[in-house]
């Protein structure tokens, strides 16, 4: 067991370095830095989340205003487990802080522990939510919450494991939450199952 572990810990921190160090490009590197940290740019916080969330309530009224209190309630469950739980438990250093040779790109840096990733466990846990909620764009919400996950590692801040840690961490908490108090429906309201 020990020596798989440390075969782990080494495929992890090959692959850190390969997609902080060889796998780049200058467009990733400005775009990068901008999607991991994307919670603290003021056009998205004060421009485009007022107005896409004041788009999506308008349209789907009720039901909408239910999918955003439990994606709420599920992202800040999978926050508080992976920061006041996980993180103290596990207690891995972040790359940089381990004395690994990461090119920091952006201002994020967080703590002294990187497991799990929290933003890889909030976007996971709100992509189950709004994956059970909307179905046909389960994709797109994957989609988004991968991308954030590999920023983290892009830009330097979070070994591979880390990042996929949030991921399953936030998919654990949203999905069970969603389907308690969704119901397993998609975004009209109806089953999810299939009919014979």
């Amino acid at each position: 067991m020990k020596m798989f572990l440390s075969w782990l810990g080494s495929a992890d921190r090959w692959l850190l370095l390969k997609i902080n160090r060889d796998w780049t490009r200058s467009s990733l590197d400005a775009l990068m830095p901008v999607i991991t940290d994307i919670h603290k740019v003021p056009w998205f916080i004060y421009g485009v989340v007022p107005a896409a969330l004041g788009l999506w309530l308008w349209k789907g009224r009720k039901r909408a205003l239910r999918v955003l209190v439990v994606g709420a309630l599920a992202v800040a469950a999978a926050d508080a487990l992976a920061y006041r739980v996980v993180k103290p438990w596990a207690a891995r250093l972040r790359p940089e802080r381990a004395g690994v040779a990461v090119e920091r790109r952006g201002r994020s840096s967080g703590g002294t522990n990187g497991f799990p990733s929290n933003h890889a466990a909030n976007a996971g846990a709100a992509a189950a939510v709004l994956s059970i909620a909307y179905p046909a764009a389960a994709p797109a919400f994957a989609a988004a919450a991968g991308l954030v996950a590999y920023s983290r590692v892009y830009c330097g801040v979070h070994y591979p494991l880390d990042v996929l840690g949030g991921l399953l961490l936030g998919v654990a908490m949203g999905w069970p939450w969603a389907l308690l108090m969704l119901g397993g429906s998609g975004a009209d309201g109806s089953s999810r199952k299939r009919r014979k």
